[in-house]
């Protein structure tokens, strides 16, 4: 049951933000709109951004599991991920301002990191670099990814392909190898 009413507040903020920016909503239309008490929406929820974040994980989780193949590449699963982010366009820009912008950007890293990992994993010379010079490539390239989302939030999300993904594959294939080499052991 307690799932059952959290999804209920997160399509409730949904059916908001899909009309106004989140600036415009507040807990008040959030229990009206879902038909519940401020209590209810406190159990599940601290305020708006962290409804917003628990919205965030819990959507692009139910998008990936049901459009994510076991053999898609490290690329594919990237693209994916972008691609959810065009389909709730209205939703993300919504919600985008100054207050959760580093949601934005702990969520989309959050998402993209383990894709990374996966490719860095790959590369044969891999298995000679410490952990610590893997993590730390991977969290280059995965603020990488991230500031490009931003980025394309802050222009308005035009258009899916505006984002570049293609040119970033490029250049993160061209460089992970030779900085898993500089890092061997």
């Amino acid at each position: 049951m307690r799932q059952t009413t959290k999804e209920a507040i997160s399509e409730a903020f949904c059916a908001l933000l899909s009309k106004r920016t989140i600036d415009k909503i507040t807990v008040k239309d959030i229990v009206a709109e879902c038909g519940v008490n401020r209590q209810t929406f406190y159990y599940h929820f601290r305020d708006i951004y962290d409804l917003m974040e628990w919205t965030l994980a819990h959507n692009i989780g139910d998008f990936m599991a049901q459009n994510l193949t076991e053999k898609a590449e490290w690329q594919e699963k990237i693209a994916l991920l972008f691609h959810f982010f065009y389909l709730n366009r209205i939703l993300i820009l919504h919600g985008y301002d100054a207050t959760n912008r580093m949601q934005y950007e702990r969520t989309a890293a959050k998402w993209i990191a383990p894709f990374i990992e996966e490719r860095i994993d790959l590369y044969p010379q891999a298995k000679k670099v410490p952990k610590e010079k893997k993590e730390f490539i991977c969290r280059v390239y995965t603020r990488g990814y991230s500031s490009l989302f931003l980025e394309w939030v802050e222009q308005g999300m035009p258009d899916e392909n505006r984002v570049n993904l293609e040119d970033y594959f490029t250049i993160m294939e061209g460089s992970v190898g030779s900085a898993l080499e500089r890092f061997q052991r």
